[in-house]
């Protein structure tokens, strides 16, 4: 039997996961979310730990960089695309059209210990990589100890000069 670690935000996201299955099954929509009245197709993400940053991943094939939203808010990041299609075609007519028009959404939850100011995305072949750093957890200090008052402290520093 092996041990493994705990970590907290394996639930957590686990947790998100399934919160968006519940609201999809309740609102009938098996291809996406209903918000704010526009339908928002589930946008899966991957998300990496490591000491010095999250690293959160999603495919948005056909999308452009000025498709894609990324804003960051109370401990939340969010992911909003909207593409349309603005091509048009005078030979023949469609029968079937899906690929029009696509918009996505995602929140994830991050921890409060992040480096907003220093997030930073980029777009690669379709994917979306976001840089989250971490905040630099509080190293301990020694504090040295002397004894008597600050006053006496200071004439045993005078005469080992």
């Amino acid at each position: 039997m092996a041990i493994v670690r705990w970590n907290p935000w394996n639930d957590l996201f686990d947790l998100h996961s399934q919160m968006d299955e519940l609201f999809q099954s309740l609102s009938g929509n098996e291809t996406g979310l209903r918000n704010g009245g526009g339908e928002y197709a589930n946008l899966p993400v991957d998300i990496r730990q490591t000491d010095e940053s999250f690293v959160i991943e999603a495919s948005v094939p056909g999308f452009r960089p000025e498709d894609v939203e990324l804003t960051f808010d109370a401990g939340v990041l969010t992911i909003k695309g909207q593409r349309k299609s603005e091509t048009e075609d005078k030979q023949g007519s469609y029968v079937r059209r899906e690929r029009r028009q696509m918009s996505v959404y995602r929140q994830v939850g991050l921890p409060a210990e992040v480096r907003a100011e220093e997030i930073s995305a980029n777009f690669d072949n379709g994917v979306l990589r976001v840089t989250v750093p971490r905040a630099q957890k509080a190293q301990p200090k020694r504090i040295p100890v002397t004894t008597g008052t600050s006053d006496q402290q200071s004439t045993v520093i005078e005469h080992q000069s």
